[in-house]
């Protein structure tokens, strides 16, 4: 190395060898300073310009006031849409103060990454049309409604330009539970389905009590996806409602959704069948008919009546599942779910006697009730003798599940109407229909109907169940097919003695099964899950079996309609009967 000639430093030898080794001319130390210089100062200022500003947006979010912390908290009851509670008192549905993500493309640096960021914790975002639109400077709301964790995971981003918009979003705490009777609500629409769609048309606001009891949903819902499991049924529904005043204590439709998110789930899981749809309700119907025949005096649970044949209506042969007899009483056509029986008794009735007498009990015109989707019965276009027979045992008349289930109660509760009730603040009907002694006849026949007819398997012992089944062939192009698809139902009352609550349970489509023997009908699909659900029931609704003397006489007392007072409850036991 070169040896430091006084006045010269170290770097410019350096300098010197290096310019040697390069084979280029020796480099001027002063010039060479000089650039070094410049180059220090520009990198100098350019970091003081960075720290300037880091400290200038420190400066200013110090100085704003700092973000809220989020946490959902219930707006005050009288503040915009009702707050549903069940009876007892716990929350269906509220509104929540939560919050949003909204990002700002004009504090955006790099619109690709961002949207990139956002994409990965929010996966229905698509990151191109997310970039483009930050690119262009807009603001874009990702979501009305986030979680704090996503809200967390945001924050990790460390992207500028992202703020949490504070929104009132309606929740529903029990989820899927009571999608479809309580509904949803639509941002700027207010409610769309259920009872959130009557309490926006109603404009109804503070603490709304419902009839409806959690606990009675959760296991009629549980009962009733069992049962469609079982049997691989399209679908399935129910309703429970207290036989005295028409309060709906429990309202079920599958498939179901949930109504927080109920974007997700397609259309036909929202559509609540219990209101909206209407089917031919099949036997179920024959306790109708039967009935009014009493009710006009034509017949008693003793008249016998000749089933030895087909019944020729017309162009129409009506026939009987399997045959009992010759001979049957009222009281047994309703056991055996006799077809030939039952038009005999309509057409005795004749078109005006059964029309006016289906027009008393609502069944000719849209059932009124809280909910919106409730719509009008299908009905036969004209009233010749055909379709009074076919009518009688429930077919060429479709009803929706709960108008059926609402008229099954007036039956049993001493005679009395009842309108289905969805709030505490609904009116109570109670115009009388039957006599109080039509009623208990009803209930000894329904009774009848389980202990020796279609009805077995839906005895719940202790319980003494009354009720029908009903098996409907669902009609297809070109008719009725005997081999096709079927709606299977049991629709009763427990307990029977001193009926204080009826419940239908159906299955769309149900398959049989080897335990089945390959029947899917009412008997064998329905009943059953009519009884463990009533097993399940019956306790959380303060009933318990009593014993037999209990029982029968109840069996005996003349019921004076709705609204009275419970009585102990009872038990029993019956045979199976058969399925149909």
């Amino acid at each position: 190395m070169s040896t430091l000639s006084p006045g010269r430093f170290e770097v410019d030898v350096v300098f010197d060898e290096l310019a040697a080794r390069r084979g280029g001319p020796k480099i001027d130390p002063a010039k060479q300073r000089e650039s070094i210089r410049r180059r220090l100062i520009m990198c100098g200022a350019g970091l003081a310009a960075a720290f300037a500003i880091l400290g200038l947006r420190t400066t200013q979010l110090a100085l704003d006031t700092p973000p809220p912390v989020y946490k959902p908290e219930i707006v005050a009851a009288d503040q915009g849409p009702a707050r549903l509670l069940d009876r007892e008192g716990r929350a269906l549905a509220l509104t929540v103060k939560g919050f949003g993500l909204a990002i700002d493309g004009k504090e955006v640096w790099d619109p690709a990454e961002a949207a990139a960021g956002i994409a990965r914790i929010f996966p229905h975002v698509d990151p191109i049309k997310l970039s483009l639109k930050l690119e262009a400077k807009q603001r874009v709301v990702i979501d009305r409604v986030i979680s704090e964790k996503q809200r967390e995971q945001v924050l990790a981003l460390g992207l500028p330009g992202v703020t949490f918009p504070e929104e009132d979003i309606r929740a529903y705490p029990q989820g899927r539970l009571f999608s479809h009777v309580v509904g949803y609500q639509i941002p700027g629409r207010g409610g769309v389905t259920g009872l959130e769609a009557a309490v926006s048309s109603q404009e109804l606001t503070g603490l709304q009590k419902t009839t409806l009891h959690i606990a009675a949903q959760a296991i009629l819902l549980g009962e009733l996806a069992r049962a469609q499991e079982q049997f691989g049924a399209k679908a399935a529904w129910g309703v429970l409602m207290d036989a005295r005043d028409g309060s709906v204590v429990a309202m079920v439709s599958l498939p179901d959704f949930d109504p927080n998110v109920p974007g997700a789930s397609p259309a036909a899981a929202r559509r609540n069948r219990t209101v909206s749809d209407t089917y031919e309700m099949g036997s179920a119907f024959k306790a109708v008919t039967i009935a009014l025949a009493m009710e006009q005096g034509l017949v008693d649970l003793d008249t016998p009546v000749d089933v030895t044949s087909p019944l020729q209506v017309g162009d129409w042969a009506i026939e009987d599942y399997s045959e009992k007899g010759n001979v049957l009483t009222v009281e047994e056509i309703l056991a055996y779910s006799s077809n030939i029986g039952t038009a005999q008794l309509a057409l005795l009735m004749g078109k005006d006697g059964f029309t006016d007498a289906l027009d008393r009990f609502g069944l000719r015109e849209r059932m009124s009730t809280t909910l919106p989707e409730s719509r009008s019965p299908l009905l036969p276009q004209q009233w010749g003798p055909a379709e009074l027979a076919t009518v009688s045992y429930g077919h060429g008349i479709a009803v929706s599940p709960l108008q059926l289930t609402a008229a099954f109660a007036a039956l049993v509760n001493g005679g009395r109407r009842v309108t289905p009730r969805f709030l505490a603040s609904d009116p109570v009907d109670g115009e009388r229909l039957l006599s109080p002694e039509v009623s208990l006849a009803m209930r000894k026949a329904l009774r009848t109907s389980v202990t020796k007819g279609t009805g077995g398997k839906a005895e719940a012992p202790g319980f003494y169940v009354i009720g029908k089944t009903a098996t409907a062939d669902k009609p297809g192009v070109g008719g009725y097919d005997d081999n096709g698809p079927l709606v299977s139902s049991f629709i009763g009352a427990f307990p029977g003695y001193d009926p204080q609550y009826v419940l239908l349970v159906s299955l769309d489509e149900p398959q049989g099964t080897p335990e089945t023997y390959g029947f899917a009908t009412a008997g064998w699909t329905a009943a059953p899950a009519f009884k463990r659900t009533v097993e399940r029931l019956a306790p959380v609704l303060g009933i318990f079996p009593a014993r037999d003397d209990v029982a029968a006489d109840g069996f005996l007392t003349v019921l004076e309609g709705a609204g009275q007072e419970p009585t102990p409850q009872g038990g029993g036991s019956a045979s199976e009967g058969e399925a149909r």
